[in-house]
């Protein structure tokens, strides 16, 4: 029964210190909004011209981001499709991964063992 009332009243200890600790988080929560000044609606920025090759809806899209992340603050100032090349690291970690395998000059043909046989450096006779 004594380990019964210990464990009971570690329980009651650590959720009233939580309770506590929630009691002050939301207390600080309710001073630093009560301070907080009004928002000010932003003013609705141009529409960002279209740039060769890059759809409008590509570019509907990357605004609407913008004025989800910033809440209507941001402004899409240049966008730009980069080149379709791999970049210079992607090139040089492909050329080191095929320089580190070992090229092995003397295999054959791959498959089953075949039926020639090996070369004795005189010439056959065929039938």
């Amino acid at each position: 029964m004594q380990h019964v009332l210990f464990v009971l009243g570690g329980f009651t200890v650590v959720m009233s210190i939580l309770t506590l600790l929630a009691g002050a988080v939301a207390l600080l929560g309710r001073l630093f909004t009560a301070r907080a000044a009004p928002p000010v609606p932003a003013p609705v920025p141009a529409p960002v011209p279209a740039a060769p090759g890059i759809p409008p809806h590509h570019l509907a899209a990357i605004a609407a981001a913008v004025a989800a992340i910033t809440d209507g603050r941001g402004r899409v100032v240049h966008v730009a499709a980069p080149p379709h090349r791999a970049p210079a690291w992607a090139q040089h970690s492909r050329a080191v991964e095929f320089a580190s395998h070992r090229v092995r000059w003397d295999w054959t043909v791959a498959g089953p063992p075949h039926l020639d046989p090996p070369p004795t450096g005189k010439p056959e006779s065929k039938p």
